[in-house]
């Protein structure tokens, strides 16, 4: 058993008895961990605020090989990301993040430019205007996909590399866009418009945080039901994003001044 440290960014928290609380944290140097906070759940907490969902804090933890659960020894916080995110709709899409790291990501190997990619996103969701936060998201969840093995495939057709088709046919189960012939045999296809294509290509090589300068909102309504199909086909973990349904639900229900306050930021 060693003792480590290194910094990371707080995904979820659960109580753990009447004192201690099991901390989910995707760490720079040691990908996702979970730890066991002893007396987290006291007041005072000896931990204060480093173990808060959205922190990027310091952990120093024991190591213990071929463990699930590893005992956190101290944490302070780096960097309160959460407290920069001054509404509900900056809140939502980071949460949202957190939610695909957590529903994505597998075990403990670090993955140095993952970690950069979810603290860019989280500035971005603190920075960007809140207009443009769904392009965001949608481009955090693509390059997330990307980083872990699966970046559709756009240049050529997904299943025999044959050029693509000029209707644009896109197969989530397929992870990318498909020729003629293959388009005709394929089920559960999906039909993209050409902006909707465009700002699909620019989404995977541009920065995450300038999404909204090249993806306008319609198209990103219509992406975010591609790439969530996509999603659900190639990680079994994925159903979706909660933060961004109770956000939904949240708009829908305020009253439309409030709605067009919100579209006007």
């Amino acid at each position: 058993m060693a003792i480590v440290s290194t910094e990371g960014i707080v995904l979820k928290v659960h109580a753990l008895g009447d004192t201690s609380r099991i901390v989910a944290a995707y760490t720079r140097d040691y990908g996702l961990r979970r730890f066991v906070a002893k007396g987290a759940r006291k007041t005072p907490s000896r931990f204060g605020f480093a173990l808060e969902p959205l922190s990027r804090s310091r952990f120093v933890f024991y190591q213990k090989p071929d463990r699930d659960l590893h005992l956190l020894s101290q944490a302070e916080v780096l960097d309160p990301l959460g407290s920069r995110l001054t509404d509900i709709t900056r809140l939502a899409h980071a949460q949202a993040s957190l939610e695909l790291v957590d529903r994505l990501v597998w075990g403990e190997e670090p993955h140095g430019e993952l970690y950069a990619l979810l603290i860019a996103t989280l500035a971005g969701c603190a920075k960007a205007p809140v207009g443009t936060l769904a392009a965001v998201t949608l481009a955090f969840q693509l390059q997330l996909a990307s980083e872990l093995g699966y970046r559709p495939r756009l240049d050529a057709c997904a299943v025999d590399g044959r050029p693509v088709s000029a209707r644009r046919v896109f197969s989530p189960a397929r992870g990318g866009l498909l020729c003629d012939g293959c388009a005709g045999r394929e089920g559960g296809v999906i039909v993209l418009s050409p902006d909707a294509l465009a700002s699909f290509s620019l989404i995977l090589s541009r920065p995450v945080a300038d999404a909204g300068e090249y993806v306008e909102l319609p198209r990103a309504g219509e992406l975010f039901r591609v790439v969530d199909d996509f999603l659900r086909m190639h990680f079994q973990r994925f159903q979706g994003l909660r933060s961004l349904e109770v956000l939904r639900t949240l708009e829908n229900a305020a009253p439309p001044a409030v709605r067009d306050t919100r579209d006007a930021e």
